[in-house]
């Protein structure tokens, strides 16, 4: 890509701000499509990651999401309170934070599945099928190339068997 002082001199010609943009357009479809929920994006995401029923460490959880650790904590502590996550300890780590779903957020992640569908349906609307698989293509290329300069680094295909906890009950 050829360089120039010029390119990013408008809001509108800047990348971060577009996306950013974006970003506010697809939480509001969310939260339009899922009010009922009570739930926003993160807490859903956190629920998706859960929702297979493995015990997770809260860093897994974070990594999966790709959120800080902080972020994570607070969701996970907010969605245990609403009994949609357990909080299991660990045996082998006393000081390693866990979560677990309860049957009442499999239950939640049934319910919002659809809204959470029709609102990534919304959103890519305006696209053709050609220009859809583009931009999905092109966004995986700028967060594969770009991600290690997260806050938060993303890492959606962890090895189940080295981040899962099995514990007694």
């Amino acid at each position: 890509m050829k360089q120039s002082i010029d390119m990013f001199e408008n809001l509108a010609d800047r990348p971060g701000h577009l996306i950013r943009r974006l970003h506010q357009i697809h939480v509001g479809l969310f939260l339009e499509e899922s009010a009922k929920y009570d739930l926003t994006p993160v807490q859903f995401g956190v629920l998706t990651v859960l929702a297979d029923g493995a015990v997770r460490d809260q860093v897994t959880v974070a990594a999966l999401v790709g959120v800080d650790r902080n972020t994570a904590a607070d969701v996970i502590r907010r969605l245990a309170g609403r009994g949609l996550l357990e909080r299991p300890s660990n045996p082998s780590d006393k000081r390693t934070k866990m979560a677990k779903i309860t049957e009442a957020g499999r239950e939640m992640v049934k319910a919002v599945q659809p809204g959470m569908i029709k609102a990534q349906f919304r959103f890519v609307e305006p696209l053709s099928d050609e220009e859809y698989h583009q931009f999905m293509a092109l966004a995986g290329k700028l967060i594969d190339a770009n991600d290690h300069n997260s806050r938060a680094p993303w890492r959606p295909l962890l090895e189940s068997s080295n981040d899962d906890v099995t514990l007694s009950e």
